[in-house]
């Protein structure tokens, strides 16, 4: 008597799944990626930016501010403190004040470099498009300019256009809808509508026309671009899940360590900068009169500043609750805040030195005139 014989398929062939016509494994890679941004970016807005924000939002007016440059104490003056005692306290504050905005800017930053390699974005040509793209993305991140720089960085990394990195590194401190409204809802109407005249200019005009110009004579190529790049693996869907997830992580792994040794130094160095400036700088002198060297001097300084999300406002509307000219009121608003020596050294190193030193000049210059303009609205 014959015994039937059962051919039995390979368990690689049997439990195949499909989507889309394409094998399940296919997709392991983006499946990851976008888990792992999911939990990032549910980890930090509803762990520690909104709740922030909205508690940044409810206690302005409320209290004095106790520096220009940190917004969480960690380490207290003493009674009679020295210079270097001020400097100490002010570094270790901003660490402080900066330690989960900066954190979350290094693995968001290492994640868009890894998306990036995997998936080059196809943004086009279209300058402005691009920078509306920044903008929409950049708006409700709720980061820092300084945070925004280590996510400018993996953009251009990953070999993404320069201008989409931009407005996302400029949108983000200013867009933000929790930002807006404590602008205007502590401030008189006339400083919002300068302040955002300003920010429309920069992002719509500026930004996009700066670009044009460089890309032109092609200086705007970041040097990691073409180093960075990785063609897709050919066998990228003969990979089992734990395999996929095994070189998403090494290679991750690699990018956060690249963006760590680039941009923590930076900011360590720069805390310390603005410590150091910010203890030598003699503002109730400043205050007392309004001149054009006054505000032009302040302005140099005020820009470079890095500060936590929403500072600005608050060291803004301190000025103007205690009676300070509306010239600086509206000086502190439009430079503190937008851009920093972080972003700047970023661009320095990475993009363009002539850029990094137009974009510091330009805002300069909106900070001055801004200073200005909101004389004719406020007296």
């Amino acid at each position: 008597m014959a015994l039937p014989i059962a051919v039995m398929q390979p368990d690689s062939e049997r439990r195949r799944v499909f989507i889309g016509g394409r094998d399940i494994r296919c997709y392991y890679r983006l499946f990851i990626l976008l888990a792992f941004a999911v939990a990032i970016l549910a980890l930090f807005w509803f762990g520690s930016r909104y709740p922030s924000l909205f508690h940044k939002a409810e206690s302005i007016g409320h209290h004095e501010v106790a520096s220009y440059i940190w917004t969480e104490q960690l380490l207290k003056l003493p009674d009679n403190p020295t210079f270097l005692d001020q400097v100490i306290s002010s570094v270790a504050n901003w660490i402080w004040s900066m330690r989960i905005g900066m954190s979350f800017g290094l693995v968001m930053g290492a994640l868009f470099h890894t998306i990036f390699q995997f998936y080059p974005p196809k943004l086009g040509g279209n300058l402005y498009l691009n920078t509306l793209k920044g903008i929409i993305t950049g708006a409700p991140a709720g980061v820092c300019v300084n945070c925004a720089v280590p996510i400018a960085c993996g953009i251009t990394r990953g070999k993404a256009n320069i201008e989409s990195a931009l407005s996302f590194m400029f949108s983000s401190p200013t867009l933000n809808f929790v930002v807006i409204s404590m602008i205007f809802a502590s401030l008189p109407a006339a400083y919002g509508i300068v302040q955002y005249s300003m920010i429309a200019l920069l992002l719509l005009v500026f930004v996009p026309a700066i670009v044009h110009v460089y890309s032109k004579s092609q200086l705007l190529q970041p040097e990691l671009g073409t180093a960075c790049s990785i063609p897709l693996d050919k066998k990228e869907c003969e990979k089992s899940l734990i395999d996929t997830a095994k070189e998403i992580s090494i290679l991750y792994g690699k990018n956060l360590w690249h963006l760590i040794k680039s941009a923590v130094p930076l900011m360590l160095a720069a805390a310390l900068v603005s410590a150091v400036v910010m203890a030598l700088l003699p503002l109730k002198l400043i205050f007392a009169h309004v001149s054009l060297l006054s505000i032009a001097g302040l302005a140099v300084v005020t820009v470079l500043l890095p500060i936590p999300i929403a500072l600005d406002v608050i060291v803004a509307q301190q000025l103007y609750a205690h009676g300070v000219p509306a010239p600086y009121v509206m000086l502190f608003l439009a430079t503190l805040g937008t851009f920093s020596i972080l972003p700047m050294s970023y661009l320095w190193t990475e993009v363009s030195k002539k850029l990094a030193l137009e974009l510091y000049a330009m805002f300069v210059v909106l900070g001055i005139t801004a200073s200005y303009v909101i004389q004719i609205f406020v007296h």
